[in-house]
C-alpha cells in the first residue's frame, strides 16, 4: 500500500504523456488538411507541461487551453501566468474558463491577462486564403454564463467546419452542439483515481457509456475529445489516469464516412 501511495502521489501526477488523434471534419477545405491543435487542460498550477513541450518539441498550428489554471497549494499564480504567456502558435493561443477559474461567481485569472485569447462566448475564424475554420468557445457550464446557441448562430451557415472549446464535456449534450464537428473539453481528469483505468468511480460528467476521457463520436453529433488534464484538484494524486497533452490532426472528409484514429 505504501508503494501505491508513493506512486499515486509522487510518480503518476508528473508522468505526462502525449496522446494523438486524427479527426476527419466534414467540409474541411484541403488547405486545412493536416491542421494541428495542441490541447492543454486542467493545469491546476502544474507547470511541468511547459518543460515537457520544450523537451519534446511539441508544436502545432493552434494551442487551446480548456480551463482550470490554478489550484490552492500549488505554485504561485505569477509563475503559472509567465508560462502561459510563453505559449505561442502560428494561428494563436486561445483559452476558455473552467470552474476553478472563478472566485465568487467572477472570472479570476489574475495575474494572467488572457485578453483576446479568452474565447468565452465568442468565435474566431482561421483563414487559409478564401477557406476558413471556425474556433468557438463557451465558459464553464456551471460557474460561467455560457451562450452556446448564440455562439452557434453567429457562425452562419454550415459550409465551414467549427471546433468548440468547452471546459466540461457535457456541452455535447446541448442541442446547439450539433453545429460543431469537434468539441474539445477537460474537467474530468479521466477520473483522476481509477482502478487501473478500467473502473472510474468519479467521472464528473453526464456523458453516457461510462465516459471519462478520450475520444467519442456521439450518435448524429460531433466528435468529443476530453483531455485527462495535467493537474489534480482536491487530492494531489493520480492513479490509472496519467496527465496528458492532446494533439489533434484534422483531416478533410469529403462527405464520406471518415475514420478516427488515435
Amino acid at each position: 500500500m505504501l508503494g501505491l501511495g508513493i506512486y499515486a502521489a509522487g510518480i503518476e501526477p508528473a508522468w505526462i504523456r502525449a496522446v494523438s488523434y486524427e479527426v476527419p471534419l466534414r467540409n474541411l477545405a484541403p488547405a486545412f488538411d493536416g491542421f494541428t491543435i495542441l490541447h492543454l487542460s486542467d493545469l491546476h498550477g502544474r507547470v511541468g507541461v511547459f518543460s515537457y513541450l520544450r523537451r519534446h518539441r511539441l508544436t502545432a498550428d493552434l494551442i487551446v487551453v480548456t480551463g482550470d489554471l490554478y489550484s490552492w497549494g500549488t505554485l504561485p499564480r505569477s509563475r503559472v501566468a509567465q508560462h502561459l504567456d510563453s505559449l505561442s502558435a502560428p494561428d494563436g493561443v486561445y483559452y476558455v474558463s473552467g470552474n476553478h477559474d472563478y472566485t465568487k461567481e467572477r472570472l479570476d485569472t489574475e495575474p494572467w491577462a488572457p485578453g483576446a485569447r479568452l474565447l468565452d462566448n465568442r468565435a474566431v475564424r482561421i483563414a487559409r486564403g478564401p477557406d476558413g475554420l471556425w474556433l468557438a468557445g463557451i465558459p464553464d457550464l456551471v460557474k460561467g454564463q455560457p451562450q452556446l446557441a448564440h455562439v452557434a448562430e453567429a457562425l452562419g451557415g454550415p459550409d465551414e467546419p467549427c471546433v468548440l472549446l468547452s471546459h466540461r464535456p457535457d456541452a455535447v449534450l446541448l442541442g446547439p452542439a450539433k453545429r460543431f464537428g469537434l468539441i474539445l473539453s477537460g474537467h474530468t481528469h479521466g477520473g483522476q483515481v481509477t482502478f487501473f483505468g478500467r473502473w472510474v468511480p468519479v467521472r464528473h460528467t453526464r456523458v453516457g457509456n461510462h465516459y471519462a476521457g478520450g475520444i467519442c463520436r456521439c450518435p448524429s453529433g460531433p466528435v468529443l475529445i476530453t483531455s485527462r488534464g495535467l493537474g489534480a484538484s482536491e487530492l494531489p494524486v493520480r492513479f490509472g489516469a496519467r496527465p496528458e497533452i492532446v494533439r489533434i490532426t484534422l483531416r478533410a472528409d469529403q462527405g464520406q464516412s471518415g475514420t478516427i484514429t488515435g
